[in-house]
């Protein structure tokens, strides 16, 4: 996952929570920001949760206990969460298309998702998700911390208020880690703070 991104863009989600049937037939339970989430999608990303619990050799609630209903509105969470920062990303002109994903989970568009198995297709799906999701936050991240800088006064006073880490090593020797160092923690404040802004206009996951 990537290590940065917004520090300054305060992206507002709007969002509002229904149940009914989309046109294509199938049940649309919750939307974000316009992004349809359906009963297929949250039956995958379940699967999903299913099958993990299996390699582990834990246990899995069975369908309708109350066990299982909070696995449910865990995955639906997440699938929120997912949609919020696709949408987020899309108000500064960030999106990925499908072969971006095709590239970074090395498959062909729609390979691994046809056919098969329900566990095969949940899969592929979370993986796609997965990979989709760090795709985009990383393209926010290059393009929101792109002014992030460190002055050479702030590597300076950073090893002056270390010295007893660095002991008798020179500053020319360090100086470049400790600007690197301070870069990274800057970035990654800033990733922070936007994810904060976008997942705190979330809804909360709406099962009925």
């Amino acid at each position: 996952m990537v290590a940065a991104v917004v520090a300054v863009a305060v992206v507002a989600v709007g969002i509002a929570a229904i149940v009914r049937s989309n046109g294509g037939g199938e049940k649309t339970i919750q939307t974000v920001a316009g992004h349809e989430i359906t009963q297929n999608d949250l039956k995958l990303t379940v699967e999903h949760f299913h099958e993990e619990a299996d390699r582990e050799g834990k246990p899995f609630p069975a369908e309708g206990t109350k066990a299982y209903k909070q696995v449910e509105k865990i995955a639906l969470g997440l699938l929120i969460d997912q949609a919020a920062i696709e949408a987020a990303a899309g108000k500064l002109g960030v999106r990925v298309t499908e072969a971006q994903v095709d590239a970074r989970v090395g498959a062909a568009s729609g390979e691994t998702e046809g056919g098969g198995d329900i566990r095969i297709k949940a899969e592929a799906a979370f993986t796609r998700a997965t990979a989709r999701k760090q795709l985009i936050t990383e393209a926010v991240s290059r393009k929101l911390t792109a002014g992030i800088t460190v002055r050479a006064a702030e590597v300076r006073a950073y090893y002056g208020s270390h010295r007893a880490t660095y002991g008798a090593t020179p500053f020319a020797r360090v100086a470049p880690a400790i600007r690197s160092e301070l870069l990274s923690a800057r970035k990654n404040a800033a990733l922070t703070r936007w994810l904060a802004t976008v997942r705190s206009g979330e809804p909360k996951p709406n099962l009925e």
